[in-house]
């Protein structure tokens, strides 16, 4: 199996800020940066900064036939590959919130995370970010201004009077190095905001787990303000095995890099995602990590 082969929310806003972990619903302060997140079911975010808006893995297709891939979860022989076949969605899009972006960052290009909808309705000038891994598909699907970033790599933008910036990390779609390498090369991001001397920083896993690499690499940055942690358990049942997080790889992972906060985002959206989100939550009953579960189209505020 080779990866190669806009749009109103029903949920409120969280506000991050303060002492480090703390969390409080409400609106920020005008005077006072921050950053707006707001996630859309699947890995697909708007991040909201200064007036410009970044769209993570976009996904906008809806019911039985939501987007079209090969299944990981169903047995089937490696040399031949899966069952292609249409995933349904479970929750809805709540698509008058979306914005039409500035700029599309991938963590990598299989089709629950950048699906046949978006890959029609976005701009074919939009500008891409993403895994060099994945640039020829993007390009063969008719889009123009990528910006392959491999691991390591940095990013910068100018954002009215603060700045983005983007930094490749390693992401691992397995913890088996030989279905790691069958899935492709992707990407994790670590993103800071800043506005003189405030700063803040997300760091968005991607389809990884917390291996030895992934988090020396997360470390090296610091400790993030936001952990943004894809779940779902993904790939139990089939033969490439598991291809997500479950609770319990999350709970090490985040006592590894010790983020501020954590989101769990990748779960409940597709019928593809095997473990529910409330196993998490039941693993964290005494609040052992400071999570977040958002509703699909509900915004998160760090500031």
């Amino acid at each position: 199996m080779d990866r190669r082969s806009f749009l109103k929310s029903a949920g409120g806003a969280i506000v991050l800020g303060g002492s480090v972990g703390s969390a409080k619903a409400g609106a920020a302060s005008s005077s006072t940066p921050l950053i707006k997140v707001t996630w859309h079911g699947a890995s697909t975010m708007q991040l909201e900064f200064n007036g410009l808006t970044f769209l993570t893995d976009p996904c906008f297709g809806e019911g039985e036939e939501a987007f079209v891939m090969g299944d990981p979860n169903e047995m089937f022989d490696l040399a031949k590959g899966p069952n292609v076949k249409p995933h349904g969605r479970r929750t809805p899009l709540r698509r008058a919130k979306l914005k039409v972006p500035d700029h599309v960052i991938l963590s990598h290009a299989h089709e629950d995370h950048f699906d046949q909808r978006a890959a029609r309705e976005l701009s074919k000038d939009v500008p891409f970010i993403l895994p060099p891994f994945d640039v020829k598909k993007i390009n063969d699907m008719g889009f123009t201004a990528l910006d392959p970033m491999d691991w390591g790599e940095v990013r910068s933008f100018v954002v009215g009077n603060g700045k983005v910036e983007i930094t490749a990390l390693p992401a691992f779609h397995s913890e088996n190095p030989e279905i790691a390498k069958i899935l492709g090369k992707g990407n994790g991001y670590w993103i800071t905001f800043s506005q003189g001397d405030w700063s803040r920083s997300l760091y968005w896993t991607g389809d990884s787990f917390g291996t030895k690499q992934v988090v020396e690499a997360t470390s090296a940055m610091g400790i993030p303000d936001l952990m943004v942690a894809h779940m779902g358990g993904v790939g139990t049942t089939g033969p490439l095995g598991k291809i997500s997080m479950e609770a319990e790889d999350l709970l090490p992972f985040a006592a590894a890099i010790k983020p501020a906060q954590v989101l769990a985002i990748h779960h409940t959206t597709y019928d593809l995602y095997l473990e529910p989100i409330a196993k998490l939550m039941a693993k964290n009953e005494h609040g052992a990590l400071p999570l977040d579960v958002l509703s699909s189209g509900s915004t998160l505020l760090l500031e």
